[in-house]
């Protein structure tokens, strides 16, 4: 395999870094003896002045990432007893005198239980709302 200056000038992204290996780094070394002007464009790129990139600690990603599997677990935790609570008052059986409810006899606490159900969608669809935003 022939190796071409377009494949040396994709290597120095790498060597510049300080990330290539010894055999990159040898290579692109190697090329930059044979070739002047790609070695002066070289020593201009480590010449630049650009500002060190600060890199996260990763204290931070781990916090991050634990915050958004909270998140997710406490939304699913609210879709679920919101589901509940509005298939609450729904539990009912026929007999020969109509229907009666399984947990819940009468109407006003059927009302009652929607309460609940209503709270929990709101902050349901709140939840959802914020990991949209979020790209999640």
């Amino acid at each position: 395999m022939n190796v071409t200056r377009d494949v040396v000038k994709d290597l120095l992204t790498v060597y510049l870094a300080g990330e290539a290996s010894a055999d990159t780094r040898a290579l692109v070394e190697e090329w930059l003896r044979t070739d002047p002007e790609l070695a002066r464009q070289v020593e201009a790129a480590r010449r630049s002045d650009l500002p060190p990139v600060a890199l996260p600690a990763p204290s931070v990603e781990t916090r991050a990432l634990e915050r958004t599997r909270r998140h997710l677990r406490s939304r699913a935790i609210v879709l679920g007893a919101a589901i509940y609570f509005t298939t609450l008052p729904l539990t009912v059986t026929f007999n020969s005198s109509g229907f009666q409810g399984l947990l819940i006899h009468d109407w006003l606490g059927r009302a009652v239980a929607l309460v609940p159900a209503v709270i929990l969608w709101v902050v349901y669809l709140r939840l959802s709302r914020r990991v949209r935003a979020a790209g999640l």
